[in-house]
């Protein structure tokens, strides 16, 4: 059994939304899903893919890492998705994936809990006992406590996160290169001081969707160092740049 030390682990929320956008003309129904895109430029291993319109419940507005890129085929494998149950689905013409930039920021600590779900009772008179079906999964919640720093830019768009109640992108790298990712939102933003302890916040929110893990990532470039660094894929030989959005 692995077991990995969580220190060295990178933690990261979007900072733009919709850094760059591409079409998407083909979406499998596998396990993981495979999309083909109009370019894998600015797509690299790891990157944050946020499928939307493409008609998969399972997509759509769900943080996936790429976990495999093909920039010959154009297409890109999504960690953790699964559209076999999407039967009958016709892609929407406007489907697009987002590409949101991420960027670190340093906690101390970091939680996502997923709450036992709903119980349903489906007993009848003809029954000897309870009987029981699983309903829902309770709502995850995420939780990041760390240090206050008033130049961290990273924590102050968290802030401005749980001012707006956006739905973000959240990741966490783990030192193998395994880790997750999911939409969450900020609704917890916590400034703590004591006595010979330092001023620390902590913040958290609400899971929106499902957790996705993904596996060690050959090829994966995970960037270290103080809140607010990132990194950036850089375009492959031959293809043209994403438009950006307006």
């Amino acid at each position: 059994m692995a077991r990995i030390s969580s220190q060295g682990t990178v933690i990261k929320i979007g900072t733009d939304l919709s850094l760059v956008s591409t079409a998407i003309t083909l979406v499998t129904n596998t396990k993981p899903a495979v999309i083909t895109v109009a370019s894998t430029t600015s797509i690299a291993l790891g990157s944050v893919i946020i499928p939307r319109d493409t008609g998969y419940n399972s997509l759509d507005g769900q943080a996936f890492a790429a976990e495999a890129v093909d920039t010959t085929a154009k297409t890109v494998t999504l960690a953790d998705s699964d559209t076999t149950n999407d039967t009958g689905v016709t892609l929407g013409a406007s489907a697009m994936a987002d590409v949101p930039k991420m960027e670190e920021l340093c906690r101390s600590t970091f939680t996502v809990m997923g709450p036992a779900g709903a119980t349903i009772d489906v007993t009848t008179l003809c029954d000897e006992a309870h009987r029981i079906v699983s309903g829902l999964p309770a709502i995850g919640t995420w939780t990041a406590n760390g240090f206050y720093d008033y130049q961290d830019t990273v924590l102050k768009k968290a802030r401005d996160y749980y001012r707006s109640g956006d739905t973000i992108p959240i990741m966490a790298v783990f030192r193998d290169k395994s880790g997750l990712t999911f939409m969450g939102t900020i609704n917890t933003y916590d400034i703590t001081l004591g006595i010979n302890a330092a001023v620390t916040t902590n913040i958290g929110g609400n899971v929106d969707g499902i957790v996705n893990l993904f596996d060690p990532i050959a090829g994966m470039v995970v960037m270290m160092g103080k809140s607010g660094g990132t990194e950036q894929p850089v375009a492959p030989a031959g293809e043209a740049a994403l438009v950006q959005p307006g």
